[in-house]
């Protein structure tokens, strides 16, 4: 455990921090938010279950299932998804590969490529030079042919 320092006075010191959605511990471990998304996304897949009960096909169940599962693990991803032990990427990969066994969704989907997706995503967008972060960004360099010719 970390020594924490001390704290200021009329500022109470906590373990774990909910911030726009995001559970943030002291140990920076994303647990408790693994573990709040997944209790979520497992209230989602009742309502799943009560629409593929009632008929509701494959290709639509997959459309719902990307709109109210993977949207809620994707949100935020690129602040504390790089940042998620092996053993919580396998915990969310356990709940992804359910959710496909259970006929949810029409393909297994993986904590790690989804991570990689928005990561992407978000690096593009701020490439731009009108996004709000993009002053964040170091000069872009000019590329040059630094390789010697081969003879």
């Amino acid at each position: 455990m970390h020594n924490l320092p001390q704290s200021l006075a009329g500022i109470e010191q906590v373990l774990t921090v909910r911030f726009l959605g995001v559970i943030f511990q002291s140990s920076l471990s994303f647990a408790a938010h693994v573990d709040y998304i997944l209790k979520v996304c497992s209230q989602r897949i009742f309502l799943l279950k009560q629409l593929r009960a009632q008929g509701m096909p494959l290709e639509q169940l997959h459309t719902v299932f990307q709109a109210i599962i993977l949207q809620r693990l994707a949100y935020a991803l690129p602040a504390w998804g790089p940042f998620l032990k092996v053993d919580l990427k396998h915990k969310i990969d356990g709940f992804l590969k359910r959710s496909y066994r259970y006929g949810f969704t029409k393909e297994i989907f993986h904590i790690q490529t989804i991570i990689d997706s928005v990561t992407y995503d978000l690096f593009n967008k701020v490439k731009a030079s009108n996004h709000c972060l993009y002053h964040l960004l170091p000069p872009q360099r000019p590329l040059h042919d630094a390789l010697s010719q081969r003879t």
